[in-house]
């Protein structure tokens, strides 16, 4: 099922979130990026606690079967200028073992559900080029209308960008 995170629930999203960079990206970044991801765990649990409370600017959803956390979304107002009328889908990760199982697409389109219902009518997600997700996200009617570049700890990194349309 499908819930609004709880506070209760910042552990969880942060072990996810750490444990799925590191399955996913593994190939793209040097071992040292998830051991500083790994011991900032209490300064991130902490912000997604404070972002959960707060519940503003970054939402966050989440999948439950039998009782346990296995993925999460966050989502809100698109980042950047050229963005600012559109929703954004600043993540979503599933644990590995459940991947592949449909979790994602139900996160996605409810995250497209509530965006819709703020009143966006677009919504962008960034994706790492050459992770595997930009299969799933085109699959999901995602449209690459650009790219930005930037870093993590020192690798450069190339993040295509895709658009939705919230029909």
């Amino acid at each position: 099922m499908i819930r609004k995170a709880k506070v209760d629930d910042s552990e969880r999203i942060t072990r996810i979130h750490l444990n799925s960079w590191k399955t996913t990206y593994s190939a793209f970044f040097p071992e040292d990026v998830f051991i500083n991801q790994e011991a900032g765990f209490d300064k991130r649990n902490n912000n997604i606690k404070e972002a959960i409370e707060k519940d503003d600017v970054y939402h966050y959803i989440v999948y439950e079967e039998n009782n346990s956390v296995t993925g999460f979304a966050c989502y809100g107002k698109a980042r950047g200028d050229d963005y600012q009328e559109m929703g954004e889908v600043y993540s979503i990760y599933i644990e590995k073992e459940n991947q592949r199982r449909g979790i994602g697409s139900k996160m996605l389109t409810k995250c497209f559900e509530l965006l819709k219902s703020q009143g966006y009518t677009q919504a962008i997600i960034r994706c790492l080029r050459g992770n595997q997700s930009s299969n799933f996200y085109m699959l999901m009617g995602g449209k690459v209308i650009g790219s930005e570049e930037g870093n993590v700890g020192e690798t450069k990194i190339i993040e295509d960008i895709y658009i939705f349309e919230l029909v």
